[in-house]
């Protein structure tokens, strides 16, 4: 699973990257995580479809955008894309 977390480094960015951080951890699920914070690379991404941050992107599907979930959520998804 590839999960990526998109947004300028700020409070609300940080605030995703710790829930999906928390949620991952509970799980105990294997991930790939990465995180992009660089403008140039956020450009990239808003010619895909992506248009607002933070952002969270699991297996090249917006999850989020433009707000943040909480660890229940993120959690509830990736249960959802394991049990596939």
């Amino acid at each position: 699973m590839k999960i990526i977390i998109v947004g300028e480094e700020d409070t609300f960015q940080q605030h995703l990257l710790k829930n999906t951080l928390e949620a991952i951890k509970e799980i105990g699920c294997e991930c790939q995580l990465e995180v992009i914070h660089d403008i140039k690379e956020i450009m990239k991404l808003e010619e895909c479809d992506l248009i607002v941050t933070p952002a969270l992107i699991v297996n090249d599907h917006i999850l989020c955008e433009g707000h943040i979930w909480d660890k229940e959520h993120i959690k509830h998804y990736i249960m959802k894309v394991l049990n596939k």
